[in-house]
């Protein structure tokens, strides 16, 4: 009678035993599948793949000494924007900080740590730099992170003296006569084309032998003459030593004696600026 119970009993518990292994063998062979399956690819399955986008970085760093005080980054991708493009963007923390940037596109007055733009702007593009220091503090600005493509060139722009300097071959440097403060005077210009004294000595419209601009005591009016005849749609623009823009006009007849109003503006020192494409001619003049 014993041996008639455990009979069923053993076969019951051999069968079992069978079905957990093969059950284990199954899972085991099932769960390597799942992980090997990404490794094996049948020529018949398509997959879809995020495209890749073509990305630049720069950063722009400003200095008292060695002693870095403050830097801002650009950042170009595919499919972004002049405006804000949220995720990318950032404005700075401290809207005071001594080198931020400015939005090209709705601008509502944010000082920007990440300047984020489509890929295309990489190749042409000025965008406002703003820059914070007191007056008689010694600043210098340098790059480093640049992944732009060789053919772009890096120029820091200074409205108030004219002066286009190439970041990639030497550091902006500068003692602020008096306080920076807000936007206006300095841009980055990002171009395949070679702004500043490269072009003025190629095409000699701005000839400095000849052109000559000046203040009479008694007139209320920025006299210029000397521009050459193939200077046409001369850009004149008159500027504060804070770097904003005061006066501008545009010259259709520029070999012809010009003029630019002075009446209302303050005593001081401001500089005057011809423009004509990429050509430039700066100097300074004094209003009594």
């Amino acid at each position: 009678m014993k041996k008639l119970i455990l009979l069923p009993l053993l076969a019951l518990i051999f069968s079992f035993t069978c079905y957990s292994k093969n059950y284990e063998e199954s899972r085991t062979t099932n769960l390597l599948n799942l992980i090997s399956t990404p490794d094996i690819i049948s020529e018949n399955e398509s997959l879809t793949s995020a495209p890749i986008l073509t990305t630049y970085t720069l950063f722009i760093k400003l200095y008292h000494g060695n002693s870095e005080q403050a830097n801002t980054r650009f950042y170009f991708q595919d499919g972004l924007t002049l405006g804000l493009d949220p995720g990318y963007d950032a404005g700075a923390f401290d809207q005071d900080v001594a080198l931020s940037s400015r939005l090209l596109e709705d601008d509502q007055g944010t000082n920007f740590a990440i300047n984020a733009m489509g890929t295309e702007s990489a190749f042409n593009v000025a965008v406002p730099l703003v820059i914070n220091q007191n007056q008689g503090e010694s600043f210098r600005i340098s790059i480093s992170n640049n992944t732009l493509p060789e053919n772009v060139n890096v120029y820091l722009e200074d409205a108030l003296y004219g002066t286009f300097t190439q970041l990639q071959g030497q550091d902006f440097e500068l003692t602020a006569e008096q306080d920076l403060r807000g936007v206006g005077r300095f841009r980055i210009h990002f171009t395949t084309e070679i702004l500043g004294a490269e072009v003025l000595n190629t095409n000699n419209v701005f000839d400095t032998d000849t052109v000559s601009v000046f203040k009479a005591n008694n007139q209320d009016f920025i006299t210029i003459t000397g521009i050459a005849a193939s200077a046409n749609k001369t850009t004149a623009s008159l500027y504060n030593m804070l770097g904003k823009s005061v006066r501008t006009k545009t010259l259709y007849n520029p070999s012809q004696t010009q003029s630019i109003s002075t009446q209302g503006l303050a005593k001081g020192v401001y500089v005057v600026q011809l423009k004509a494409g990429n050509a430039m001619f700066s100097k300074k003049v004094l209003l009594q």
